[in-house]
């Protein structure tokens, strides 16, 4: 015999919460350390823009918006970081590892260390085009699960949150020679001995448009300096900025 609670469960089904829907979210937040009270805001943060729908251009359905909201607070609390545990640094040299450790570089690599790529909620066509691997992808998503987790816990889970997954590798981010801006470096070089600000010039771009190669050179004055190649404009120039400062360091000697 069918009881009435039966009846009524065919009737009026219960309605499967986000983690249920989607077990992952339970996975991640194990992963994370940080469990939600809203999991809704959580599949909210790793929804990419390619699910957003035809219906929400103004992508509403992202994680855009958290994306903003996450990236105000991961900036105040790594500021806040640098400031109570760097007191022997300037201002100066606080924004430079500042600038460093929010940029799309570090946290998409922070992201990528989270296994976050497989949890992102994401098109077919924006997955076969290497949407999970892609840094600025998921250091937007890095910044929208800041932004989750700020809604459902407040500032001290965001805290604990990038203390748990950021705040300790900070140092060696900074000592990384990967992570040196040498178009900054070579500026600040150029600069200090009145040579004014380097010039770069793009040689050539050779390949088809989804491989294409540049090849930049850095000149100072009128003195070529240095020459890099690579994928895109800025890392070509970057890589020609490390030259420069290299050639830079002999000539001074």
């Amino acid at each position: 015999m069918i009881s009435l609670r039966n009846i009524l469960s065919l009737l009026f089904p219960r309605k499967k919460t986000p983690e249920e829907a989607d077990p992952k979210l339970n996975d991640f937040q194990g992963i994370i350390g940080y469990k939600f009270n809203d999991a809704a805001l959580l599949k909210h943060a790793l929804t990419h823009k390619s699910c957003a729908g035809q219906d929400d251009p103004r992508g509403l359905c992202s994680n855009e918006r958290l994306e903003f909201l996450g990236d105000s607070f991961i900036n105040c609390l790594v500021t806040e970081y640098l400031y109570r545990t760097h007191p022997d640094k300037s201002e100066g040299q606080l924004s430079k590892i500042k600038s460093l450790v929010v940029s799309r570089k570090i946290l998409g690599e922070v992201a990528e260390g989270l296994g976050m790529g497989r949890y992102l909620i994401m098109s077919a066509a924006e997955e076969k085009s290497g949407g999970r691997l892609r840094a600025s992808t998921m250091s937007n998503a890095f910044e929208a699960v800041a932004g989750a987790i700020y809604l459902d816990g407040g500032i001290v889970a965001v805290r604990e949150f990038l203390e748990m997954c950021l705040f300790g590798r900070i140092s060696g981010f900074w000592h990384d020679e990967r992570n040196v801006n040498y178009k900054s470096k070579i500026l600040e070089m150029a600069q200090r001995d009145g040579l004014g600000i380097p010039r770069y010039v793009t040689m050539e771009a050779t390949g088809p448009d989804h491989a294409k190669q540049f090849r930049v050179k850095i000149y100072i004055g009128a003195s070529e300096m240095g020459e890099g190649t690579g994928q895109s404009k800025k890392t070509a120039q970057q890589i020609a900025a490390q030259s420069a400062v290299a050639n830079y360091n002999i000539i001074q000697k």
